[in-house]
């Protein structure tokens, strides 16, 4: 795993100073070498930052560069494939004097040119100079597990891994986008291409970017976008024995590597068939870690862990993740610079950071819910649905109006009561909804609703009839990768431990999508229907799959101390004037009262946090 960054445009001496800023704001990417390139032309600068996984000689070095056809590359992630294309490209001609996969996607890119999207495989965002062309060409993988950023204008453009890496440049005054902020109080994340940052862009999972030189044009395109049910490719009867065979194919091609792999295991069924397919796969011991909270129970997953393991006989580490310093999260706010709300981006990068003392790579469950029908919205929104059909739509929109209205936030259950007006698109708008239109509109000091967020994804998959096909499709589209994924590659690079995600793999993803029908993914109330079959087959017998518990931690509880005390004080002592104060302390008053709304002042200290650690102006 690494860090990428670059510069293009007529550039001055400032700004190829500023490339070493940029490498340099990346160190934790890549801790193991750094490495600049600048044209002859003085037109192109790219920068790298090494976290060594595949050939850790220099022969794997970036900036990678081919003389014969003038092409650069810069690669963030794995390719996981890179060894059968290598094989193709030998057979094609093709010289190789490494083994590192950057080298063969850089051989890819010379041979099919911007086809060599449709013959990798792999977790990526990548960066190419093609001087003959005079283009730059990016491109990020299709679920979007590695991030890549870019902005453009004044006859510059630039890109990064990061965020922090871009504001180097000083090419833009930070100051919060708009349309960032309402995504952001509404989901906890940006959505689409906007980040919280005005100017400063991300490119989307699947799709890919050529930059003109001397147009000084940009050109998107969607190379990926999820396949469709393939009504003549299904075969019900070898649904289970063909998951079995992908997934652990997915597996042993994520366990290739140069350094010492783990695996993040809660016990629960993602992380334990994982684990089943490695100790299946591995000629050695597996070694595998669990996180947990001392003196908290139910957050406590040691015992399911523990009976995985010795199940496996894995070597397994169970890493006490004790009540962390609340000043913790001064730090992480500067690291999400794309902010994330989600409060387990704590236990996350604690995890990593332990993780990281005995692996430099570790595997995750990643996906597997969102393949699989495995959250329990999924379920209620398909009870929704039959709710809809018996309950007119005036009395439906009513009950919608008096949640709005008269429950606080905090009420459980509120955002699905407003989600009953509308169709069921506007349900799915309202799932994991930190700040509802109304509550922003009080929040940000507005006489009127901005409802841009939820109409936004009200629309997504609006054309699918199935309701939890329709969820599944806008988890995938929306929370994995600027939620979930994005959480996990932030906490995980800080601490320089690269992450994959076995369920993400290509040929997986596509086996789920084109060929499982969704009633045999899921019933009307248990989904990763195949998974559990497998389950079945690989797991212990008196292991519990049945229970359903993100990475979280018990921030209620905390909230009663120090983490209180501490959120209130940054919240009410803060001196951004975007949010008002007397609506943050309702929302206190509110949690002090009973009503669940420790999640919601998490995400108002990290935005204040962020805005703090990055200098963003208000607006």
């Amino acid at each position: 795993m690494c860090g990428i960054a670059g510069i293009i445009g007529d550039l001055q001496p400032q700004h190829l100073n500023r490339i070493d800023n940029m490498v340099d704001a990346l160190q934790h990417r890549g801790p193991d070498a750094r490495g600049v390139w600048i044209s002859s032309n003085r037109q192109v600068a790219f920068g790298h930052r090494r976290l060594s996984i595949q050939d850790l000689s220099e022969a794997g070095a970036q900036p990678m560069f081919d003389p014969d056809s003038s092409v650069c590359l810069v690669f963030n992630g794995e390719i996981y494939n890179f060894k059968t294309l290598r094989a193709t490209l030998e057979s094609r001609g093709a010289v190789f004097s490494s083994g590192s996969d950057t080298e063969v996607l850089l051989r890819a890119y010379c041979e099919y040119g911007s086809d060599c999207l449709h013959h990798i495989e792999g977790m990526f965002s990548f960066a190419f100079y093609d001087a003959k062309k005079g283009t730059i060409f990016l491109a990020r993988d299709r679920s979007g597990q590695k991030p890549l950023y870019f902005m453009h204008g004044n006859g510059t453009f630039a890109f990064a891994s990061e965020i922090k890496a871009l504001l180097q440049l000083d090419l833009v005054s930070p100051q919060i986008n708009k349309n960032g902020l309402e995504d952001y109080l509404t989901y906890g994340y940006t959505t689409g291409k906007h980040t919280l940052i005005k100017d400063i862009y991300k490119l989307h999972p699947g799709e890919c970017l050529t930059f003109d030189i001397a147009t000084d044009s940009v050109k998107h395109e969607k190379y990926w976008s999820i396949p469709v049910l393939n009504p003549d490719n299904i075969e019900t009867a070898s649904i289970d024995t063909d998951l079995e065979s992908i997934l652990s194919a997915a597996v042993k091609r994520h366990l290739v590597a140069d350094v010492p792999v783990g695996i993040l295991l809660s016990g629960g069924l993602d992380s334990s068939l994982i684990t089943a397919l490695a100790a299946r796969e591995s000629i050695s011991s597996v070694r595998t870690f669990t996180a947990i909270f001392p003196g908290q129970g139910q957050f406590d997953e040691s015992p399911f862990a523990r009976l995985v393991a010795d199940h496996f006989g894995t070597v397994h580490t169970e890493i006490e993740v004790e009540q962390a310093s609340p000043d913790i999260l001064e730090h992480l706010a500067y690291q999400f610079d794309d902010l994330i709300a989600d409060n387990a981006i704590v236990p996350m990068y604690l995890l990593a950071r332990a993780i990281r003392e005995h692996a430099t790579v570790a595997l995750g469950g990643d996906g597997g819910d969102e393949l699989f029908a495995g959250y329990p919205h999924h379920f209620l929104i398909q009870k929704q649905q039959k709710l809809r059909s018996r309950i007119p739509s005036s009395i439906r929109s009513l009950i919608a109006s008096g949640a709005d209205y008269i429950l606080p936030p905090g009420t459980r259950g509120r955002n699905h009561l407003i989600g009953l007006r509308g169709d069921i698109g506007e349900a799915i708008a309202h799932i994991n909804m930190y700040f509802d239109a109304q509550t922003r509109a009080k929040l940000l000091g507005r006489d009127h609703a901005n409802k841009s967020p939820e109409l936004t994804r009200a629309k997504i998959a609006a054309d699918e009839d199935d309701s939890l096909q329709r969820a599944m499709l806008v988890d995938y589209y929306t929370t994995l990768p600027e939620g979930y994924l994005a959480k996990t590659d932030r906490a995980s690079m800080l601490t320089s431990l690269e992450m994959r995600a076995p369920f993400l793999d290509d040929q997986l993803v596509d086996f789920a999508w084109r060929r499982i029908p969704i009633t045999h993914k899921a019933s009307a109330t248990t989904g990763k229907l195949p998974l559990r079959r497998l389950a079945k087959t690989l797991l212990p017998s008196s292991l519990d799959i049945n229970r359903k518990r993100g990475m979280t931690m018990p921030l209620a509880s905390w909230f009663s101390g120090a983490w209180g005390e501490y959120i209130k004080d940054i919240l009410l002592s803060s001196k951004q004037n975007f949010i008002s104060h007397a609506e943050i302390a309702r929302l206190i008053k509110l949690q002090q009262r009973g009503y669940a709304n420790q999640n919601r002042l998490f995400a108002l200290t990290m935005l204040t946090l962020w805005q703090q650690e990055h200098k963003v102006s208000t607006l």
